[in-house]
């Protein structure tokens, strides 16, 4: 985009804004107001269903039955470009936004966050005071002019009114005027008698001005963060009494307050409770006002009651949570809404994880080789298992959680995964083990140090073993648990998949030259097995004889995969069923059998691949010819550079070799 475009772009935005302005005023009478609900109800919504609508917003999806893993079925697109792996989170999360839309007695909790350490809360609420802020923008908040807490203009309309104007405008409307907004209605928009007493109030000429709702400006919302319960004073919840106004005014004057807290600053949106636990049991009791009967008031004070229009979202980490539970509050724990966070579980969005982590740092220019982030995610997310009595290999459930196919268990009784995922569930899966917070702080940190311009699949194992003695806080049988994970000698290990990934990538881009030859074996098969299928004899495409199904070279192929003999009838047959329903099946389109005939080529010229990718070896001009070939295929088609490049063809020669 030029700088012209940019400009361009400008102009239509402020274009645009001229518009909105047209359609909803900056600044107008209460009673313009009214005329405006009834066009537009949706300006008058309450905390909770604002934030319902803005996550709506964005719009959702269906999670199709085949891919679903666990209990989540929706996808909420307010999230999925920025959290991922967490569909079931976010599903419950919406099933309490809601409730409280509603205005049913589930919506009026306090929501809590609770996980491990860097598992999403915080960026959860990130995102929702984010979509708060641009929800504002499309559909506008509108407030009594000079009101500390940005009242709702509906309130002034005065009780004996109201049921008439709910039935007019199609909208409720709920709440009581601030202390502060009542004194002055009284004061200067009320007519009086002779005898000073109001004989009218003319409250739809109060002026109502559009208000944005910010979190940098403190404007509907605000954060709270507990901090010694000695020394911390109610006050920065709720605001305070001004002593210099109250030896003006008098206590009971409502002047006399400093409506100033985080609570009133959330008026209208979200408030974050941050580590809500840890704070002061009177701290909770406020909370529990707020949420239960969206009132501000404190027990034994002068403080008036104040209504307030408030999500309370608030978070903690497990420890502070299961001390909490064991507690002997009943009245708080009922009045709590819990939404675990786990971390993510499956490769494919842990891997998400660190592509957005490292694009959005300065470091988004350097190479990131293939698999170099599947292996770090491999890592993460195995030191997160629970064992399992359905699938005792962790690497096996963590191909199954990827929505992979596992070779050795293709044609046996199906794994139902969502099974699988609901025992790790009760066995607490998910809240423990190596953060992302660990893992992108172990390859920025290698990167640093080594001044890389490629972030290897060998660099990051070797960031990861070496970033244990930056970290604090785990035992030295985690660490020795987390390490065996890593050890490259053992079966079940990610570098042992990492083995598997070299040697799968190598042999792709060493059989690329012999492609013609690996679709001719694959011909082959297909005509071998439908005459056997079909009781019938080949046709030998050079001599034109009927002979026999080639038995032999048939179970040459299927024995690479696997495939027992007693199996060999029905993988045949399954094959044929697959390119019966498959309008374009060739060899790229059903990768077993791919699998199958690219191992049987390897298998055939493992002697030559192990002499081309040899380091040590002297070639001859053929062999120097491949290793040439091999190169540039991983450069020009598998998305490597020249540093990974070199590096994935001697890690094949070591493990060729073994």
């Amino acid at each position: 985009m030029s700088v012209k475009d940019l400009i361009e772009r400008h102009k239509e935005e402020r274009k645009r804004k001229r518009e909105d302005e047209q359609k909803f005023p900056k600044r107008m009478t209460c009673g313009d107001y009214l005329e405006l609900v009834k066009e537009h109800p949706e300006i008058s919504q309450l905390a909770p269903a604002r934030l319902y609508s803005a996550i709506m917003d964005y719009g959702v999806e269906e999670i199709p039955e085949s891919q679903r893993w666990n209990e989540a079925s929706k996808r909420y697109l307010f999230f999925s470009d920025f959290m991922f792996g967490q569909e079931e989170t976010h599903e419950k999360l919406m099933q309490f936004f809601a409730a409280g839309a509603r205005r049913t007695e589930t919506g009026k909790r306090i929501l809590l966050l609770m996980g491990p350490p860097a598992g999403g809360k915080s960026s959860i609420a990130s995102m929702l005071k984010r979509g708060l802020e641009e929800y504002s923008e499309k559909v506008p908040v509108y407030a009594i002019e000079g009101c500390e807490l940005h009242e709702e203009p509906l309130h002034l309309l005065p009780r004996n009114m109201r049921p008439d104007f709910q039935e007019i405008l199609g909208v409720n409307i709920e709440g009581d005027l601030c202390p502060q907004c009542r004194h002055k209605l009284f004061e200067e928009y009320a007519e009086r008698d002779e005898q000073g007493n109001v004989s009218e109030v003319k409250w739809e000429q109060v002026p109502v001005v559009r208000v944005k709702i910010s979190e940098r400006a403190r404007v509907g919302i605000s954060t709270f963060q507990p901090g010694d319960p000695k020394s911390q004073d109610i006050s920065d919840l709720i605001g305070y009494e001004d002593v210099a106004k109250s030896a003006r005014f008098g206590k009971a004057d409502p002047r006399s307050y400093s409506l100033t807290g985080e609570l009133e600053k959330a008026n209208r949106g979200v408030i974050e409770f941050i580590e809500m636990l840890k704070c002061d049991r009177k701290f909770l009791w406020t909370l529990i006002s707020v949420a239960q009967e969206q009132v501000i008031k404190v027990q034994g004070s002068t403080f008036p009651q104040i209504y307030t229009d408030t999500v309370i979202l608030s978070h903690t980490n497990q420890p502070e949570f299961e001390e909490f539970s064991q507690m002997k509050e009943p009245a708080l724990h009922d009045r709590i809404y819990t939404v675990r966070v786990p971390y993510p579980l499956r490769v494919k969005d842990e891997k998400k994880v660190y592509e957005k982590l490292i694009g959005e740092s300065s470091l988004g220019n350097i190479h990131i080789a293939p698999h170099s982030l599947d292996v770090v995610s491999m890592f993460t997310v195995l030191t997160r298992y629970t064992k399992s009595d359905i699938c005792e290999d962790p690497i096996k459930k963590m191909k199954y959680y990827n929505g992979e196919k596992v070779p050795e268990d293709k044609h046996s009784d199906p794994v139902d995964v969502r099974e699988i995922r609901r025992e790790g569930e009760k066995a607490g899966e998910g809240f423990f083990g190596i953060s992302s917070r660990y893992a992108i702080d172990a390859i920025n940190t290698a990167l640093v140090r080594e001044n890389a311009k490629c972030l290897t699949p060998r660099m990051a194992i070797r960031a990861l073993q070496r970033h244990f003695e930056h970290h604090m806080g785990f035992s030295e049988e985690e660490i020795q648990h987390y390490k065996s994970l890593l050890q490259e000698a053992k079966e079940g290990t990610v570098t042992g998949e990492y083995k598997e990934v070299v040697e799968k990538e190598v042999t792709k881009a060493f059989l690329s030259a012999y492609e013609d030859l690996a679709r001719e074996q694959f011909d082959k098969y297909m005509r071998n097995i439908e005459s056997y299928c079909r009781k019938e004899r080949v046709r030998d495409d050079f001599t034109g004889e009927y002979r026999e199904a080639d038995e032999k070279f048939m179970r040459s192929i299927e024995e690479v995969i696997g495939i027992t003999d007693n199996r060999k009838d029905q993988f045949r047959q399954e094959v044929l069923v697959y390119k019966a329903t498959e309008e374009d099946f060739d060899f790229s389109t059903y990768e077993p059998l791919q699998e199958a005939v690219e191992k049987k080529l390897l298998h055939q010229m493992k002697d030559t691949l192990s002499l081309v990718v040899a380091k040590d070896h002297p070639k001859n001009t053929e062999e120097s010819a491949r290793a040439e070939d091999l190169y540039k295929t991983l450069i020009e088609k598998r998305r490597f550079c020249p540093i990974c490049a070199q590096e994935f063809i001697e890690d094949a020669a070591r493990f060729l070799s073994q």
